[in-house]
């Protein structure tokens, strides 16, 4: 017996697979699909929704060696022709052992091919060449990025974290677990072990942290596991609250086509990930948001196939899944049977509110960042977007451009930065960042940008930047009309601030003139009056700042943001933006571009600050989307002694200056005509008595607030 294939069984024989993993069957086929499956994969090619799925595999067959082999393998799995199985054996040896020097994820998906054909193909097997098959799957092991065994690397954002662990070396292992069992023993351990409790920790979320780019890459790779282990006989290994992940990208999902932005990435569509969660968790409305744009998944991420000679064009390597996996009698549901506000939990604290699903739908984006798990997440929190027949306020900057990508000067000095976004900067001159990095005002480094290697890595560093002080909408939950948001963000920034808050309501105002209003109501304390408290709001084209208003305009929409405080007298509007400084950090450009141009990098904001320095300010602004041509509502300042707020069309919002949830009496005056819609927001939970009607009011303990309708007039709630 050679010497190599005496060492692996050696190897193979002190290294038994973890008893308190769950173990493949041992019985082949076993990985993706069992014999039981096999039926069902016939009908598939006929099925009307799975034969161009089946088409396009057999037409890429034709170009890609690798995409033929696979198919040769499935082939004989359905008819037992023993001359093509021996013949995709030999194939496939002669492929792998050609084709190792390559990128990590080309590696990975290369032990794919290598593991469909030596399960598919096993009865055909020589010993011999199981042991060349486990050979040279041990080599391409030992290339990928995570290692081997895989202990390098952020199993919780990292690229561990993704295809090379969770499909590519578990694959492997499922393959030839009988005669090599150490492969599916460490992968499975590590995916047990760090990749799982992760994720499982933030599904409850109902979101993902990595960003409109990267999310849908890293959700997608935690499909692989799912369908894996459920088709070995485990069932759901997740915690089922991963079915309402891509719900995000349901509610993020614009008009045009594109999705709200934020994190690493400019418009990299959520695709096979939602689809195969869609087929899994039979979810209609998944499979709906799927078909309102399918499109083309990003090459970067769907080309992992190795090139033949020839090939002119990428090949999707997802399309074997797909084709395997895909739930082929899900029917769609109406998106319009959804509520219009959707909530992202712990760990996150985000809210999207839309005034509808069509194409003259107002979108806003509003983010607290519970956690920020750094990465490809952003130093964001307080940010907001808001769309209406464009991007009206923007999440600025490029990650790809001809200046670099990821830890480029643009990158780490802007993109990923505070400064970028609708967000709160606090200038303290003297404060340093990590690495060097430019001193952009905003809020800190996560972690001093130090990557989770795992949860407990999460959980005791430095990754709390926030907490949800209220949420709600109402009052229809279906249909609302309003969403509130309320923030406390002071641990996202350092020690020169003793207290953020960002309070958002979004109302849908119902109006065909001005369909919906956000205000913002911001308090900040600064550790020294002499910091500089800045407001910002970013656009694409240049803004007009005309006393307290600020015009944003867009050729099919526009905003009007009205700055109520500080006051005019000590308010001071400032723009920043044009050639030359379209990424400006105080005093430096940090210059990017993407080829063709994308003009959501921005090139504009509006720089809002008191003239007066003061240790504490209050920023109030509300921001109204319109057509072009249509004239902005009047938005009138409410204040008392116990309140603050703006009085815009027939709805009163107001809230408590001090920011906290006040017991006592709060009194105020409204004025106008007809029926007012009142939102009276930082309120403790209990019955609320409305002194000038006799009614009462529930206020929970989730909100804060307190919703009612009534005439103008002086009110007084009390408890």
């Amino acid at each position: 017996m050679p010497l190599f294939l005496l060492l692996l069984l050696l190897v193979a024989n002190a290294r038994a697979a973890d008893p308190t993993i769950f173990q493949p069957p041992h019985e082949h086929p076993r990985l993706y699909l069992r014999t039981r499956d096999l039926p069902d994969v016939r009908q598939r090619m006929t099925n009307p929704v799975l034969q161009p799925v089946w088409q396009e595999l057999q037409s890429e067959a034709k170009h890609n060696t690798q995409v033929r082999l696979e198919l040769d393998a499935l082939r004989y799995l359905l008819d037992h022709d023993d001359a093509l199985g021996r013949r995709t054996i030999a194939d496939t040896l002669a492929l792998v052992q050609r084709t190792h020097a390559q990128e990590s994820r080309k590696i990975g998906r290369m032990m794919d091919t290598a593991a469909m054909v030596y399960d598919w193909c096993y009865p055909l097997l020589t010993d011999l060449e199981k042991q060349v098959f486990i050979k040279q799957l041990l080599d391409m092991a030992k290339n990928l990025e995570c290692g081997y065994p895989p202990d390098k690397g952020s199993f919780v954002i990292g690229h561990p974290s993704e295809w090379m662990i969770e499909r590519d070396m578990l694959s492997a292992g499922v393959a030839i677990f009988d005669e090599f069992p150490e492969m599916y023993s460490l992968a499975a351990g590590r995916f047990f072990s760090s990749h799982l409790p992760a994720r499982n920790w933030f599904y409850p979320g109902h979101a993902h942290h990595q960003g409109t780019g990267y999310a849908d890459a890293r959700f997608v790779a935690d499909m692989y596991p799912l369908f894996i282990f459920d088709r070995m006989g485990a069932g759901n290994i997740y915690n089922p609250e991963q079915q309402f992940v891509p719900y995000e990208y349901i509610y993020e999902h614009r008009p045009d086509g594109q999705y709200m932005r934020h994190g690493d990435g400019q418009n990299w569509p959520a695709y096979f990930g939602p689809l195969l969660c869609a087929s899994y968790y039979h979810d209609g409305y998944l499979y709906a948001n799927y078909l309102e744009k399918p499109g083309k998944p990003y090459p970067v991420v769907f080309a992992f196939l190795t090139k033949d000679p020839g090939d002119t064009e990428p090949i999707p390597d997802y399309k074997i899944y797909e084709f395997l996996w895909r739930d082929p009698n899900l029917k769609p549901k109406p998106l319009t049977d959804l509520p219009l506000s959707h909530y992202s939990a712990f760990p996150f604290g985000w809210m999207v509110a839309r005034t509808g699903w069509g194409a003259d739908s107002v979108i806003a984006d509003m983010r607290v960042n519970i956690v920020n798990f750094s990465g490809h997440q952003h130093q964001d929190g307080g940010s907001f977007e808001l769309y209406y027949k464009g991007p009206l306020t923007l999440h600025t900057g490029v990650y790809q451009g001809v200046n670099g990508g990821f830890g480029s000067p643009h990158h780490g000095n802007y993109y990923k930065r505070t400064i970028a976004h609708n967000s709160l900067l606090i200038y303290d001159p003297q404060e340093k960042f990590p690495g060097n990095r430019a001193n952009d005002g905003g809020q800190k480094l996560t972690n001093n940008w130090r990557e989770p290697l795992v949860l407990e890595d999460l959980l005791k560093g430095d990754f709390k930047t926030g907490e949800v002080l209220g949420e709600g909408w109402g009052p229809d939950a279906k249909s609302p009309l309003y969403t509130y948001l309320k923030g406390n963000l002071t641990r996202a920034y350092s020690a020169k601030v003793s207290q953020v808050q960002r309070s958002f309501v979004f109302l849908n105002l119902v109006r065909k003139d001005v369909p919906a209003a956000l205000v913002v109501l911001d308090r900040v304390v600064a550790s020294n009056p002499a910091f500089t408290k800045y407001w910002l709001l970013h656009s694409i084209n240049e803004p007009v700042v005309e006393g307290n208003t600020t015009a944003i305009s867009l050729p099919n929409s526009k905003l009007i943001n009205t700055t109520l405080l500080p006051a005019a007298d000590n308010a001071r509007i400032e723009k920043v933006g044009g050639p030359g400084k379209e990424f400006w950090v105080f005093g430096k450009n940090y210059p990017n571009a993407e080829n063709p141009p994308d003009p959501e990098a921005g090139a504009w904001r509006i720089e809002l600050a008191p003239k007066q320095p003061a240790a504490t300010d209050l920023f109030l602004n509300v921001l109204q989307v319109m057509d072009p041509g249509q004239t902005p509502l009047p938005a009138e300042k409410i204040e008392s002694q116990q309140l603050t707020g703006v009085h815009i069309a027939d709805r009163v919002v107001l809230f408590n200056p001090a920011g906290t949830r006040t017991d006592q009496p709060v009194s105020f005056v409204s004025r106008g005509n007809g029926t007012l819609h009142y939102l009276l927001a930082d309120l403790a939970p209990g019955t609320w008595k409305i002194g000038r009607s006799g009614r009462t009011v529930e206020v929970s303990a989730e909100t804060g607030t307190a919703y009612f309708e009534g005439p103008a007039g002086s009110y007084t709630l009390s408890r």
